[in-house]
């Protein structure tokens, strides 16, 4: 069995990491934040400002196409953003989904994600790419996990302007021409209306019954920007805003503030572009086997060969206590939100000095199969679920107060109260000797190679392999 054993400082004696598989699942919660801080650990400060979103892709809705975004295309890009924007067929949501997924993987590196009216639902369901930093939508629908535009707009009274969708033959809507100038684009001249009238997009009837599988805003920054609408109802997305808990910003503009005020519509993606975190690049697994020079990481996607540069640093949790828990220590919160909103802590870790602020390129990781509720971690936004079942989240940033029973928990863009019952396990990420060998799962920080393969000095283990049964 190849094994591999590292050292840190003056440690010499090989450590044991014991984890009860049944801790496992709490385990991956933090794995995700680890990883982040052991690549910003190492990261000079010049490195870390190069770490920002630059591209941004656009995606039309319905009754549009990607000319819809032609005033804000030149603000964005005057800010030094790389700007694509998605000709949707609208034909249904998995192919505006795959056009949409086509634009993203032709990125050189993280993606703002943004969608327009119906293309709230394309961003919901391609923004689970991981090349996605943060969402933004525009006067947007906005589903929960198994929903379609229908189940969205169904408690709602519908609107003028809906009304003005009629089909063809072949059941794909077109807006008429009252439709487009009361209702679609009335703040914009009698000439840009016509324009828009004449190039809208048909759009397919059936795609209001398509369903999102898994709404990416429940693990990525979001922002809103609501309007005074007469095409989804302006108290939808007053209400939606704040039930996936976005940025919002309110426009006094039409239903495209795209074309009406595209200043503001612009000004939105950029700080968007600003404060989202680029996803950390790594590889989680079980290893496979590994030698001094490299490790073999089984994934879901295969067996990942990455290059071990020495000095290898390896990364633990060991069990602390809430003692540990002061004044401005960066901590992550592992907690489970009910139906009343309250949050309470299921696990804490607590992160040495030197890797405190360097959390800022955390990765989500899904939950393990069979678990009740999804895992998930935000970085400056936090988002909310239905609240019909309870919900679980990671929580990371600064304590500003902890009184024992409750901690506030000062994140990316605000603050966040979460209670902590008696006996929460409390766990410490620090550096140290940790065996590797075949069984283990880890989470390698990778790196590109010039030859475009991966490398790694940095490794997390989140559990080892599980004791051999004697036969």
């Amino acid at each position: 069995m190849n094994k591999i054993t590292t050292q840190e400082g003056e440690a010499s004696n090989q450590h044991t990491i014991t984890v009860k598989r049944s801790r496992l699942a709490l385990l991956m919660y933090s794995v995700c934040l680890a990883c982040a801080l052991t690549a910003g650990a190492h990261r000079s400060q010049a490195a870390a400002a190069e770490s920002t979103v630059k591209n941004v892709v656009l995606v039309h809705g319905a009754f549009a196409d990607g000319s819809s975004w032609a005033k804000v295309i030149p603000l964005l890009e005057a800010k030094g953003l790389h700007v694509t924007a998605v000709q949707n067929p609208l034909s249904s949501l998995a192919d505006d989904v795959a056009a949409t997924k086509r634009a993203i993987a032709n990125q050189d590196g993280p993606v703002i994600l943004v969608g327009h009216s119906w293309a709230g639902m394309v961003i919901s369901e391609a923004g689970n790419d991981p090349k996605v930093a943060g969402l933004v939508y525009v006067a947007a629908l906005v589903p929960d996990e198994g929903q379609s535009a229908t189940d969205v707009l169904k408690p709602y009274s519908s609107t003028p302007g809906l009304a003005e969708a009629k089909p063809d033959a072949a059941g794909f809507l077109s807006l008429t021409r009252k439709g487009v100038d009361e209702d679609f684009v009335p703040d914009l001249s009698p000439a840009e209306r016509a324009l828009v009238f004449a190039t809208q997009g048909p759009w397919n009837s059936a795609c209001l019954a398509d369903k999102v599988t898994k709404p990416a805003w429940t693990t990525k920054p979001s922002w809103f920007i609501a309007v005074d609408d007469r095409m989804l109802p302006p108290e939808y997305e007053q209400a939606v805003s704040k039930h996936i808990r976005a940025t919002t910003t309110t426009l006094r503009a039409g239903h495209v503030p795209m074309l009406s005020k595209p200043e503001e519509v612009a000004a939105v993606i950029i700080e968007a572009a600003s404060k989202s975190v680029p996803p950390l690049p790594g590889v989680l697994g079980q290893v496979k086997s590994i030698t001094p020079n490299s490790v073999d990481v089984g994934t879901k996607a295969g067996i990942v060969s990455i290059k071990i540069s020495q000095p290898l640093t390896t990364y633990r949790q060991v069990p602390s206590d809430l003692s540990q828990v002061t004044a401005d220590s960066y901590i992550g919160v592992a907690s489970e939100e009910g139906p009343d909103g309250t949050d309470v802590a299921k696990q804490i870790i607590v992160f040495p000095a030197e890797l405190r602020g360097a959390a800022e390129g955390s990765v989500l990781l899904d939950a393990p199969a069979g678990a009740a509720s999804r895992s998930r971690m935000t970085n400056g936004s936090v988002s909310a679920q239905p609240v019909a079942r309870p919900r679980s989240r990671m929580t990371n940033g600064v304590l500003q107060q902890g009184s024992g029973k409750t901690l506030v928990v000062r994140y990316q863009d605000g603050t966040r109260t979460i209670s902590v019952p008696a006996g929460v396990p409390v766990t410490k990420v620090e550096a140290g000797t940790v065996a590797i060998e075949p069984g283990c799962i880890v989470y390698a920080v990778t790196v590109k190679q010039p030859n475009g393969e991966p490398a790694t000095s940095s490794i997390l283990v989140v559990s080892l392999p599980p004791p051999q049964t004697k036969k």
